[in-house]
Protein backbone atom coordinates (compact mmCIF):
# COMPACT_ATOMS: atom_id res chain seq x y z
CA UNK A 1 0.00 0.00 0.00
CA UNK A 2 1.23 3.48 -0.91
CA UNK A 3 -0.24 6.72 0.38
CA UNK A 4 -0.54 8.13 -3.15
CA UNK A 5 -3.02 5.32 -3.91
CA UNK A 6 -5.35 6.94 -1.37
CA UNK A 7 -4.57 10.62 -0.85
CA UNK A 8 -4.87 13.07 -3.73
CA UNK A 9 -1.48 14.10 -5.06
CA UNK A 10 -1.93 17.81 -4.35
CA UNK A 11 -1.70 17.13 -0.59
CA UNK A 12 1.58 15.23 -0.91
CA UNK A 13 3.53 18.12 -2.41
CA UNK A 14 6.19 19.35 0.06
CA UNK A 15 5.34 23.03 -0.45
CA UNK A 16 1.65 22.35 0.18
CA UNK A 17 2.45 20.44 3.35
CA UNK A 18 4.63 23.28 4.64
CA UNK A 19 1.72 25.68 4.06
CA UNK A 20 -0.68 23.37 5.91
CA UNK A 21 1.68 23.17 8.90
CA UNK A 22 2.00 26.97 9.01
CA UNK A 23 -1.79 27.35 8.92
CA UNK A 24 -2.20 24.76 11.67
CA UNK A 25 -0.04 26.81 14.03
CA UNK A 26 -1.47 30.21 13.06
CA UNK A 27 -5.03 29.86 14.39
CA UNK A 28 -6.34 30.07 18.01
CA UNK A 29 -7.60 26.48 17.77
CA UNK A 30 -4.66 24.64 16.15
CA UNK A 31 -6.28 22.89 13.20
CA UNK A 32 -6.50 22.55 9.43
CA UNK A 33 -9.12 21.36 6.97
CA UNK A 34 -7.83 19.40 3.98
CA UNK A 35 -10.43 19.28 1.21
CA UNK A 36 -10.62 16.83 -1.68
CA UNK A 37 -8.59 14.50 0.52
CA UNK A 38 -9.11 10.98 -0.83
CA UNK A 39 -9.02 9.74 -4.40
CA UNK A 40 -12.55 9.50 -5.75
CA UNK A 41 -12.63 5.70 -6.14
CA UNK A 42 -11.69 5.26 -2.47
CA UNK A 43 -14.26 7.83 -1.38
CA UNK A 44 -16.98 6.10 -3.42
CA UNK A 45 -16.21 2.72 -1.85
CA UNK A 46 -16.33 4.15 1.68
CA UNK A 47 -19.62 5.89 0.93
CA UNK A 48 -21.09 2.57 -0.19
CA UNK A 49 -19.83 1.02 3.05
CA UNK A 50 -21.78 3.61 5.07
CA UNK A 51 -24.87 3.51 2.85
CA UNK A 52 -25.38 -0.22 2.31
CA UNK A 53 -22.81 -2.51 3.90
CA UNK A 54 -22.46 -1.29 7.50
CA UNK A 55 -25.02 -1.72 10.27
CA UNK A 56 -25.51 1.19 12.68
CA UNK A 57 -27.28 1.30 16.03
CA UNK A 58 -28.50 4.38 17.88
CA UNK A 59 -26.47 4.99 21.03
CA UNK A 60 -27.06 7.35 23.94
CA UNK A 61 -24.15 8.60 26.05
CA UNK A 62 -23.84 10.21 29.48
CA UNK A 63 -20.90 12.26 30.66
CA UNK A 64 -18.87 10.34 33.24
CA UNK A 65 -15.50 10.53 34.97
CA UNK A 66 -12.97 7.70 34.58
CA UNK A 67 -9.54 7.99 36.24
CA UNK A 68 -10.13 11.72 36.73
CA UNK A 69 -10.84 12.17 33.02
CA UNK A 70 -14.19 13.11 31.52
CA UNK A 71 -15.45 10.23 29.40
CA UNK A 72 -18.71 8.91 27.98
CA UNK A 73 -20.90 6.07 29.19
CA UNK A 74 -23.57 4.35 27.08
CA UNK A 75 -26.99 4.27 28.76
CA UNK A 76 -30.49 3.05 27.77
CA UNK A 77 -32.54 5.46 25.70
CA UNK A 78 -35.19 5.97 28.41
CA UNK A 79 -32.52 6.88 30.98
CA UNK A 80 -30.92 9.35 28.59
CA UNK A 81 -34.22 11.05 27.72
CA UNK A 82 -35.23 11.33 31.38
CA UNK A 83 -31.93 12.86 32.49
CA UNK A 84 -31.14 16.59 32.75
CA UNK A 85 -29.46 18.07 29.69
CA UNK A 86 -26.19 18.65 31.57
CA UNK A 87 -25.77 14.87 32.02
CA UNK A 88 -26.09 14.10 28.32
CA UNK A 89 -22.98 13.82 26.15
CA UNK A 90 -24.31 12.75 22.74
CA UNK A 91 -26.78 10.74 20.74
CA UNK A 92 -25.68 9.16 17.47
CA UNK A 93 -25.64 6.02 15.33
CA UNK A 94 -22.54 3.85 15.84
CA UNK A 95 -21.15 1.11 13.60
CA UNK A 96 -21.97 -2.32 15.07
CA UNK A 97 -21.11 -4.73 12.26
CA UNK A 98 -21.69 -5.68 8.64
CA UNK A 99 -24.79 -6.91 6.87
CA UNK A 100 -24.28 -10.62 6.19
CA UNK A 101 -24.33 -10.27 2.39
CA UNK A 102 -21.53 -7.67 2.50
CA UNK A 103 -18.92 -9.51 4.59
CA UNK A 104 -16.51 -9.29 1.67
CA UNK A 105 -17.98 -6.22 -0.01
CA UNK A 106 -15.77 -3.65 -1.69
CA UNK A 107 -16.76 -1.01 0.84
CA UNK A 108 -16.02 -3.27 3.82
CA UNK A 109 -12.62 -4.20 2.43
CA UNK A 110 -11.86 -0.55 1.65
CA UNK A 111 -12.83 0.38 5.21
CA UNK A 112 -10.32 -2.16 6.58
CA UNK A 113 -7.61 -0.90 4.24
CA UNK A 114 -8.40 2.69 5.20
CA UNK A 115 -7.84 1.81 8.86
CA UNK A 116 -4.57 0.14 7.87
CA UNK A 117 -3.48 3.30 6.05
CA UNK A 118 -4.39 5.54 9.00
CA UNK A 119 -2.14 3.63 11.40
CA UNK A 120 0.79 3.20 9.03
CA UNK A 121 4.21 4.88 9.45
CA UNK A 122 3.76 6.65 6.11
CA UNK A 123 0.54 8.25 7.35
CA UNK A 124 2.25 9.31 10.58
CA UNK A 125 4.89 11.02 8.43
CA UNK A 126 2.12 12.75 6.47
CA UNK A 127 0.47 13.99 9.67
CA UNK A 128 3.74 15.39 10.99
CA UNK A 129 4.40 17.13 7.67
CA UNK A 130 0.99 18.87 7.57
CA UNK A 131 0.63 19.72 11.28
CA UNK A 132 4.10 19.59 12.84
CA UNK A 133 2.73 17.09 15.39
CA UNK A 134 4.52 13.77 15.78
CA UNK A 135 2.35 10.66 16.33
CA UNK A 136 3.22 6.98 16.63
CA UNK A 137 0.00 5.43 15.35
CA UNK A 138 -3.79 5.53 15.23
CA UNK A 139 -5.04 5.17 18.82
CA UNK A 140 -8.80 5.35 18.18
CA UNK A 141 -11.18 4.90 15.25
CA UNK A 142 -14.96 5.48 15.33
CA UNK A 143 -17.46 5.09 12.49
CA UNK A 144 -20.45 7.33 13.13
CA UNK A 145 -23.67 8.64 11.60
CA UNK A 146 -25.71 11.59 12.89
CA UNK A 147 -29.30 12.23 11.81
CA UNK A 148 -31.94 14.83 12.64
CA UNK A 149 -31.79 16.04 16.25
CA UNK A 150 -28.52 14.26 17.11
CA UNK A 151 -25.48 16.11 18.44
CA UNK A 152 -22.39 16.09 20.71
CA UNK A 153 -22.13 18.50 23.64
CA UNK A 154 -18.98 20.64 24.28
CA UNK A 155 -15.98 18.62 25.45
CA UNK A 156 -12.25 18.31 24.97
CA UNK A 157 -10.50 15.28 23.49
CA UNK A 158 -7.42 15.60 25.66
CA UNK A 159 -5.91 12.32 26.79
CA UNK A 160 -2.38 11.16 27.52
CA UNK A 161 -2.33 8.89 24.46
CA UNK A 162 -3.62 11.56 22.01
CA UNK A 163 -1.47 14.06 20.15
CA UNK A 164 -3.80 14.78 17.24
CA UNK A 165 -7.48 14.29 16.44
CA UNK A 166 -9.24 14.03 13.11
CA UNK A 167 -12.68 13.89 11.51
CA UNK A 168 -13.14 12.67 7.94
CA UNK A 169 -16.46 13.58 6.31
CA UNK A 170 -18.13 11.56 3.54
CA UNK A 171 -21.71 12.86 3.21
CA UNK A 172 -22.82 14.64 0.06
CA UNK A 173 -25.37 17.44 -0.39
CA UNK A 174 -24.84 19.22 2.93
CA UNK A 175 -26.52 22.63 3.29
CA UNK A 176 -25.85 25.22 6.04
CA UNK A 177 -29.47 24.98 7.16
CA UNK A 178 -28.89 21.32 8.10
CA UNK A 179 -26.54 22.05 11.01
CA UNK A 180 -24.11 19.30 12.00
CA UNK A 181 -21.01 21.52 11.94
CA UNK A 182 -18.00 20.80 14.10
CA UNK A 183 -17.50 23.82 16.36
CA UNK A 184 -14.35 24.99 18.12
CA UNK A 185 -15.73 26.58 21.29
CA UNK A 186 -14.44 29.75 22.90
CA UNK A 187 -15.75 31.70 25.87
CA UNK A 188 -19.49 32.17 26.08
CA UNK A 189 -21.19 31.67 22.73
CA UNK A 190 -18.03 32.26 20.69
CA UNK A 191 -17.31 29.46 18.24
CA UNK A 192 -15.54 28.73 14.96
CA UNK A 193 -17.47 26.39 12.69
CA UNK A 194 -16.03 23.74 10.41
CA UNK A 195 -18.55 22.68 7.80
CA UNK A 196 -18.97 18.90 7.25
CA UNK A 197 -18.12 19.10 3.55
CA UNK A 198 -17.65 15.84 1.64
CA UNK A 199 -14.12 14.46 1.36
CA UNK A 200 -12.83 16.90 3.99
CA UNK A 201 -10.27 15.83 6.60
CA UNK A 202 -10.25 18.02 9.71
CA UNK A 203 -7.16 17.73 11.94
CA UNK A 204 -6.93 19.47 15.31
CA UNK A 205 -4.90 19.43 18.49
CA UNK A 206 -6.57 17.95 21.60
CA UNK A 207 -6.04 20.22 24.59
CA UNK A 208 -7.76 20.39 27.95
CA UNK A 209 -8.37 24.13 27.50
CA UNK A 210 -9.93 23.82 24.02
CA UNK A 211 -13.49 22.58 23.77
CA UNK A 212 -15.45 21.56 20.69
CA UNK A 213 -18.85 20.10 19.89
CA UNK A 214 -21.12 19.03 17.02
CA UNK A 215 -24.17 21.22 16.58
CA UNK A 216 -27.51 19.40 16.34
CA UNK A 217 -28.75 18.26 12.96
CA UNK A 218 -31.72 20.55 12.29
CA UNK A 219 -35.24 19.74 11.20
CA UNK A 220 -34.30 21.04 7.74
CA UNK A 221 -31.64 18.31 7.60
CA UNK A 222 -33.93 15.52 8.80
CA UNK A 223 -33.45 13.64 5.52
CA UNK A 224 -29.65 14.05 5.57
CA UNK A 225 -27.08 11.73 7.20
CA UNK A 226 -23.81 13.09 8.60
CA UNK A 227 -21.41 10.22 7.88
CA UNK A 228 -17.91 10.53 9.28
CA UNK A 229 -14.93 8.80 10.83
CA UNK A 230 -13.60 10.17 14.11
CA UNK A 231 -9.87 9.55 14.53
CA UNK A 232 -7.28 9.88 17.27
CA UNK A 233 -3.53 9.69 16.73
CA UNK A 234 -0.77 9.49 19.31
CA UNK A 235 1.06 6.91 21.41
CA UNK A 236 -0.81 3.90 22.88
CA UNK A 237 -0.61 3.32 26.63
CA UNK A 238 0.16 0.19 28.61
CA UNK A 239 -2.37 -0.97 31.27
CA UNK A 240 -0.41 0.97 33.91
CA UNK A 241 -0.62 4.20 31.90
CA UNK A 242 2.85 4.24 30.37
CA UNK A 243 3.43 4.99 26.69
CA UNK A 244 4.29 1.87 24.69
CA UNK A 245 7.44 1.53 22.64
CA UNK A 246 5.92 -0.48 19.77
CA UNK A 247 2.43 0.41 18.49
CA UNK A 248 -0.28 -2.27 18.00
CA UNK A 249 -0.73 -3.67 14.50
CA UNK A 250 -4.39 -2.74 14.09
CA UNK A 251 -6.93 -0.41 15.69
CA UNK A 252 -10.56 -0.84 14.58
Amino acid sequence: MRIEQWVNHEHLEPATQVAYAANFESVPYPSISIDNFLRLEKLAALRHFFAAEAKFEEKFYFKSWVNKQLSEEAVPANVWHAAPEEHRASVEFMFVGLHSNYRMGLGALTNLKFAELLQSPMFMSFLEAVTGVKCMTLTGFMTRVFVGGQYITPHDDFRKDRNLCGVFYLSEDWHPSYGGCFRHRGKGSDCVKVEPLPNRLLLFQPRADLLHDVEPISQAGAHWRRCAYTLWFGTPLTPDGQKVVTPPQRVL
